[in-house]
């Protein structure tokens, strides 16, 4: 009896253990609710406490987006005159953190850019991302903080979203199947893609430094291939590059595209404005969309019904300044 209860005893602990575990694996950690970064480490544990010695590494300078989106991205430049082994980027109260070993992503002496790519998931309000160096000798720099909040826009069946870290004029363009490009001045197509996020026109400047441009639920994303550019409309009096990432999604997962990169990572300098329209702008990849029944029942549909734009769209003046 007394060899039974021992064997139910270690049955129960071991089923304790099995289930903690299953529960530890199932919560959803940042890189689920948050952003994920390309290349990078995900620790699933608090972030260090920063070193106290006074040869501990410096941040000289950390810059963002300071508004983000779901399914979008945000660029992040740290600056630092310190030898750099790893960069810590979590977020703060929140379990779990990011470990970047620099590489390519230093764009200059002594400066580093890590991009963001944000969940669809994305929903909470605002959040403070939390950064650290690692020098060479294991010593972790105090931790500075961006305080990001979350602007309202659309993910749906296709997502092709623009960020970018300096306010600038920066226009996203894509280009369907059937020849109609999606921009400033055309915000709405016949299929029903909508840009539905178009920030700091004509240098009216609201810092958002997002475009977005969905496909919801109602919308016909039609078979073929699309192509997508990026241009700097106009330079709202800033010096140096301006950093953008760019990402496009089907059914929630990032496209595989036949040309060019997903996601896109480029810059402008200043003398790249060009105040330009239709056909304007930096090609940064082109995919394709296969047809499905479904696709193709919805096709025909919209060859009897043309599309009618969301309620108080179909007129709207979506860039009231005078230059753009």
């Amino acid at each position: 009896m007394k060899n039974l209860r021992i064997i139910a005893l270690l049955f129960l602990s071991m089923s304790i253990v099995i289930l903690s575990c299953d529960k530890e694996e199932d919560t959803p950690t940042i890189k689920d609710e948050y952003f994920k970064i390309e290349g990078a480490t995900f620790v699933n544990s608090n972030l260090p406490s920063a070193s106290t010695s006074v040869d501990a590494p410096v941040i000289d300078d950390l810059y963002g987006n300071i508004y983000a989106l779901a399914g979008g991205s945000n660029p992040i430049s740290i600056t630092t005159s310190a030898s750099v082994k790893n960069i810590l980027i979590g977020i703060e109260d929140e379990k779990g953190y990011f470990k970047i070993t620099p590489d390519s992503k230093k764009s200059v002496s002594e400066s580093y850019l890590i991009y963001l790519i944000m969940s669809q998931d994305f929903e909470v309000d605002n959040f403070t991302l939390t950064v650290a160096i690692v020098d060479d000798n294991g010593l972790v720099s105090s931790y500075e903080y961006i305080y990001i909040s979350r602007v309202e826009a659309g993910t749906g069946k296709l997502q092709v979203s623009c960020s970018w870290d300096k306010a600038n004029d920066v226009d996203l363009h894509l280009v369907e199947p059937d020849a109609e490009e999606i921009y400033y001045s055309y915000s709405y197509s016949t299929n029903g893609g909508d840009l539905d996020i178009d920030s700091n026109a004509g240098c009216y400047l609201d810092y958002v430094n997002n475009e977005n441009i969905t496909y919801g639920d109602d919308a016909v994303v039609e078979t073929g291939e699309y192509i997508v550019r990026v241009d700097l409309y106009s330079n709202c009096d800033i010096t140096g590059n301006t950093n953008y990432i760019v990402t496009a999604r089907y059914n929630g997962e990032l496209i595989s595209p036949s040309v060019g990169t997903n996601p896109y990572y480029g810059y402008f300098l200043p003398e790249n404005a060009d105040y330009g329209g239709a056909g304007s702008g930096v090609q940064v990849m082109k995919f394709n969309i296969g047809s499905s029944k479904s696709e193709n029942e919805n096709s025909k549909v919209m060859n009897v019904f043309s599309f009618s734009y969301p309620e108080g769209k179909s007129n709207k003046p979506l860039n009231l300044s005078p230059f753009k």
